[in-house]
């Protein structure tokens, strides 16, 4: 058991070695100086997370820490705090996935009642997801994927949407890194639909926007068609993704993509779809009626996939795929 000084001395330590690793990643070095003011012991987590990533994908987390600095704004304090507190909820999720192997609920019914009801925990789940972007392992991997991907396969000055767009940072980073020109978000919330677009407002990019009411299981053939579509960590809170997969894949144009982010073994309070292996996330997409083009797995702290899958450590698939 440490002493209290030790405690301190190791915790000095790591803030060091974190300086030294961040230094030239301003935004970077800022958001983990406020994560680790509220919350001291998470800095040998974040030392292990930032030591396993390339310089470029240092780099990425760095561009995407500065929009998430923006986002915060002024309540980066208090977005911090609410970082810690969802750690803790997930952890509880983790137990109760390890003692049952299974997640907590099984439909949205339960979900809404217990998650999407409550204003109060969907604000500190949003904030603690948001910074998540950039201090989990697999999703800034993710993200890398997602920018470094597609950058080489959508055309500049196209078409994007988004269902269950949140805080927005993917239409941003479509819009401003990939080319794209115009963003259309779909959620069957309102209260979510705000919450984009306050965010993009916030982000100066509210004019290139629209916003809709829209249930992906009811979208009609010959519907709004787009270049590119992002379902991102959203099947896994859908009682039948097949159906909507099967539905949304005419609204995806000649020659456009969906990019999909979808966790194995990922317990949240909100997640009611137990993926257990990349094959299922590709076969959730082919019996969707899509063609798999590139499939990357980001798993916790950059574990090997084969020892990831066998301690049902979570892991985040990101495909890139196409109408078949």
């Amino acid at each position: 058991m440490n002493l209290p000084g030790q405690t301190r001395e190791r915790e000095n330590q790591l803030m060091s070695t974190l300086e030294e690793m961040l230094a030239g990643r301003p935004h970077l070095a800022k958001l983990t100086h406020l994560v680790t003011e509220a919350w001291p012991e998470h800095a040998d987590y974040l030392e292990k997370s930032f030591d396993v990533r390339t310089p470029a994908l240092l780099d990425t987390s760095d561009s995407v820490a500065e929009v998430v600095l923006r986002l915060a704004g002024d309540h980066a304090g208090q977005t911090a705090q609410d970082y810690r507190w969802l750690c803790d909820v997930i952890r509880e999720e983790e137990l109760n996935f390890a003692r049952t192997d299974a997640y907590r609920y099984s439909t949205f019914a339960e979900t809404n009642a217990h998650v999407y009801s409550d204003d109060e925990f969907m604000q500190r789940y949003m904030h603690g997801l948001l910074l998540s972007h950039v201090l989990w392992y697999m999703h800034a991997s993710s993200l890398h994927f997602f920018l470094g991907r597609l950058a080489a396969r959508v055309k500049p000055g196209g078409k994007m949407m988004e269902v269950g767009s949140g805080h927005g940072l993917l239409i941003y980073l479509a819009l401003t890194r990939l080319g794209l020109e115009e963003a259309v978000a779909w959620d069957i919330s309102p209260v979510s639909l705000d919450q984009t677009r306050a965010a993009l407002d916030q982000l100066g990019m509210g004019e290139r926007a629209r916003y809709a009411i829209q249930d992906m299981h009811q979208i009609e053939a010959g519907s709004e068609q787009f270049d590119l579509i992002i379902l991102s960590h959203l099947l896994e809170h859908l009682e039948a993704p097949v159906d909507a997969l099967q539905k949304i894949r005419h609204a995806v144009a000649k020659g456009g993509y969906l990019f999909v982010n979808v966790p194995l073994n990922a317990p949240m309070p909100d997640h009611i779809q137990l993926l257990s292996d990349p094959d299922d996330a590709v076969k959730m997409l082919e019996d969707g009626g899509f063609r798999v083009l590139e499939i990357a797995s980001h798993t916790t702290q950059a574990a090997s996939l084969p020892r990831a899958l066998k301690r049902k450590i979570a892991v985040t698939c990101s495909i890139i795929a196409e109408p078949r």
